[in-house]
């Protein structure tokens, strides 16, 4: 009896230990890192990934490099939806620098939500905001990071785009030059849909950060404390319903949005806390 006693104990102070603590290796990650993040900065594509398919079917949303039909068009993307929009960069398409959409794409680093994660929250944005601002209010929230996606009517809109494919090993931000050969597209106003990630400076640079501080590196001098990337599909016109996805026929161009100088007209923002981030198994690998 005391040693049944003293076992059930321990068990009991095990079992409140896991739900008070909750141990990373039971709690599931959020958000989900697909691909090697630091090798999509080194443009490099890492052998363990090149034969792996991903399903945007099985993604809430989000963002990265995609290739569809080959690593030569290995683009700037975003998935929603259940489908991946790629600024294809292979330059011996016909398609060259369009925007192509598909359930099914390689990756060389893409982080997303998975489909069965609710959001924590929502932040109505308030007109004539600059979209930096907005990062440092949510890294004020959430100074471990936090993922978001709505959207945003913006003016104005500009994105800009890689227009050659990251497998070369040249580094990207290095030479920064070498992949953005194509002029900044621009709205004076437009709505877009938007997927980034904000974080503090300090939590980007931490060692069990890498992941973040690679996705991040684009904007190191950023002035403020608060660091964050955003891609955007930029709509066609207004969304006919804001409680869903982007319709196919309304998307006219995705890349990464710009924010310097850029303020918000009107949108909402759903929240997801960046506590930590895994490969959450193959939970969007194609079957």
């Amino acid at each position: 009896m005391p040693l049944r006693k003293e076992l059930g104990i321990l068990l009991g102070i095990g079992i409140a230990g896991a739900v008070i603590f909750g141990p990373l290796w039971w709690r599931a990650a959020t958000p989900c890192v697909a691909g090697n993040l630091l090798a999509r900065a080194q443009a490099r594509i890492p052998d363990n990934v090149k034969e792996i398919y991903l399903d945007a079917g099985h993604m809430q949303f989000g963002m990265g490099s995609a290739a569809i039909g080959g690593w030569e068009g290995l683009g700037d993307a975003l998935a929603v939806g259940g489908l991946v929009w790629v600024r294809t960069t292979r330059a011996d398409s016909a398609k060259y620098f369009a925007t192509v959409s598909n359930r099914y794409f390689q990756s060389s680093g893409f982080v997303y939500i998975p489909s069965d994660r609710e959001h924590e929250s929502s932040l109505r944005l308030e007109p004539a905001t600059p979209v930096s601002q907005i990062w440092e209010t949510l890294t004020n929230k959430y100074p471990q990071g936090v993922m978001f996606s709505g959207y945003v009517r913006l003016a104005p809109l500009r994105l800009i785009a890689i227009a050659r494919p990251a497998i070369d090993e040249r580094p990207v931000f290095q030479n920064a030059p070498a992949y953005y050969t194509r002029p900044m597209e621009s709205a004076q106003e437009a709505w877009a849909y938007v997927v980034g990630i904000a974080t503090t400076k300090s939590t980007a640079s931490r060692s069990d950060r890498a992941w973040l501080s690679s996705l991040l590196a684009a904007h190191p001098g950023r002035a403020g404390h608060s660091m964050g990337l955003a891609h955007a599909l930029w709509l066609k016109s207004a969304p006919a319903d804001r409680q869903r996805p982007p319709a196919r026929e309304n998307v006219q161009a995705v890349g990464q949005l710009v924010v310097e100088m850029t303020k918000v007209v009107e949108g909402e923002l759903r929240l997801f806390p960046v506590t930590r981030a895994g490969n959450c198994g193959d939970v969007a690998i194609a079957r």
